[in-house]
């Protein structure tokens, strides 16, 4: 039970994944609203630079430019989870993947069902988790 609990908030990460990688989602969802907040308050690598994965991915570059070489050696690839919030979110929703395969234990007694299960708890998760990230229209 405890692996289905992980998996199922875990669907919070995979779900803001799908919305960070879209500049259409991203701008239609609380992420942007976050980022928004930070930007005002003055925390600018918090904000739109680190969430908006249409410019994040400069945080990785020296100036911004890939031709420049990376920020600082690993930024562009062991180190890429800390530069953009896309492979932030990425990061923690393998954690929680991981962490349901090393503490599942059976719910039923037939592997298949309890995949199954496992499935549409994902899905319903997902569905959920992405609902709920999206601005209501005002």
């Amino acid at each position: 039970m405890t692996s289905l609990l992980i998996l199922f908030f875990g669907t919070f990460w995979e779900a803001s994944m799908d919305i960070l990688g879209q500049k259409h989602n991203y701008k239609s969802s609380k992420w942007q609203t976050l980022a928004n907040y930070f930007d005002k308050k003055g925390l600018k690598k918090l904000g739109n630079t680190f969430w908006d994965n249409s410019i994040a991915w400069r945080n990785k570059w020296k100036n911004g430019d890939p031709k420049c070489g990376e920020r600082f050696p690993g930024s562009s690839t062991v180190f890429s989870t800390v530069m953009d919030g896309w492979h932030f979110t990425k990061f923690v929703w393998l954690v929680h993947v991981f962490m349901a395969i090393a503490l599942f234990e059976s719910f039923t007694d037939h592997l298949l069902l309890d995949l199954v299960i496992l499935y549409v708890t994902f899905g319903i998760g997902h569905e959920c988790f992405l609902h709920l990230l999206k601005k209501r229209p005002t």
